[in-house]
C-alpha cells in the first residue's frame, strides 16, 4: 500500500509544472521601470509596468526563466505587479554592466557643477554658483581655486565632499556648509566671510 502511495505521488510530481525561478531584487532604486534580479542560477532584467514596484533586497516571486510577460509578487509588501523579462541567464559582470548604464548613481541627485564666484580673500570659503543656487564650501584639503574655475561634485548636500576643478584637473576635499542658496543669501554670506 505504501509503495502504491509513493508511486502515485511521484507520478503527480512528474506532471506538475516546474517550479518558478524566484529571486531577490539586486537593484531597483534609480533604475526607472527596470528591476535587476538575482535568482539561484543567474541574473535577470525585468521591465515593470510601473516605477517603484519593489525595493533593493526584496524577495520576488515569479517566473524569471522565460523571456516575455509575467506576473510577480513581493511577499514583504504583498504587492503584485506585471513585468516583462527582457533578459535572463546573465552573469554577475553582465548584470553589473547593465546596472551601470541603466541606473542613476545613489548620489546622482546631489551632483552639480558651477562656477567659482568668490574665493580669494575669503579664507577657506569658496562660493560656487550652480544651476540649483549658490553653494558655500569650506576647503579642507587640496589646491587653490580661482574666480571663474568650474567645480563639479556632490554640491547639493551638506557635509564632506570631494569636488573636481575642471581647469586644473585637481580634486579638493571640502565641507559643503550650505547649498541651493538664492543670490541675496549668498551675497550676505560673502559680505560676512570675505574681506
Amino acid at each position: 500500500m505504501l509503495w502504491t502511495a509513493c508511486s502515485a505521488l511521484l507520478a503527480l510530481l512528474a506532471l506538475a509544472p516546474p517550479a518558478l525561478a524566484d529571486g531577490t531584487v539586486l537593484r531597483a532604486s534609480g533604475c526607472g521601470d527596470k528591476l535587476f534580479v538575482a535568482s539561484e542560477r543567474a541574473y535577470s532584467v525585468l521591465r515593470a509596468s510601473e516605477h517603484n514596484v519593489a525595493a533593493d533586497g526584496e524577495r520576488l516571486l515569479g517566473d524569471l526563466e522565460h523571456i516575455g510577460f509575467g506576473t510577480f509578487f513581493v511577499p514583504h509588501t504583498g504587492r503584485r505587479f506585471s513585468a516583462t523579462v527582457d533578459e535572463r541567464g546573465l552573469t554577475k559582470s553582465e548584470v553589473d554592466q547593465r546596472i551601470v548604464t541603466a541606473c542613476r548613481g545613489a548620489n546622482a541627485a546631489n551632483q552639480a557643477s558651477g562656477q567659482v564666484e568668490r574665493a580669494p580673500g575669503c579664507g577657506n570659503k569658496i562660493f560656487v554658483n550652480t544651476a540649483q543656487g549658490y553653494a558655500v564650501l569650506e576647503r579642507l584639503a587640496g589646491g587653490l581655486v580661482y574666480v571663474g574655475d568650474t567645480l563639479s561634485g556632490d554640491l547639493n548636500k551638506a557635509g564632506r565632499a570631494t569636488v573636481k576643478d575642471r581647469q586644473t584637473g585637481s580634486e579638493l576635499v571640502v565641507f559643503v556648509d550650505d547649498f541651493a542658496l538664492p543670490r541675496s543669501a549668498a551675497a550676505r554670506k560673502i559680505a560676512s566671510a570675505c574681506r
